[in-house]
């Protein structure tokens, strides 16, 4: 009975995980990566965790992997599959064309953005988590987490219309 439980509860976190490391940009077998070894890490710590600080322990892990895989990417930079596809069809649909720029136009603003602040929008806005989820992922304050997630969703929405207005 335990070990469905833990296997349900890993599944579940490692869906969260997942969508969120997705949302940051990653690709599928990174963020598959990087969820698998996150929770791999758990299974050896777990005896070492508190079972209220589970979830947060979760998200720094994968977050913290994340960001060392970004260090290693900037350091060794690769040509995205998906840029390569683009220039080579001839035939896309010009409504696709449009999807594709606004998308790269949102995540190039995204990036613009302090980590806290593009880490808070993605899970508030992308995975659709409540306050309380990301207070308790995050470890901090709610109130002081909506504070943070006004904040960036202004500036957000200052530097996409900038950016609009520029081109």
């Amino acid at each position: 009975m335990v070990k469905q439980s833990m296997n349900a509860f890993l599944q579940q976190a490692g869906t969260l995980l997942y969508r969120y490391l997705r949302k940051r940009g990653l690709a599928h077998e990174d963020a598959e990566d990087i969820v698998q070894d996150t929770c791999y890490k758990f299974l050896l710590h777990k005896n070492g965790i508190h079972s209220d600080k589970v979830m947060s322990w979760l998200y720094r892990v994968a977050t913290n992997q994340f960001y060392d895989l970004k260090r290693k990417e900037t350091r060794h930079p690769t040509t995205e599959l998906e840029e390569v596809q683009l220039t080579s069809f001839i035939h896309i649909p010009e409504i696709q064309m449009l999807k594709k720029e606004k998308l790269k136009d949102i995540q190039n603003t995204l990036e613009t953005l302090s980590i806290l602040h593009q880490e808070l929008l993605i899970l508030k806005y992308e995975l659709g988590l409540s306050y309380k989820e990301i207070s308790a992922l995050m470890n901090k304050n709610e109130n002081t987490l909506k504070t943070h997630v006004r904040r960036a969703r202004e500036e957000f929405t200052e530097r996409f219309k900038e950016d609009i207005h520029d081109e």
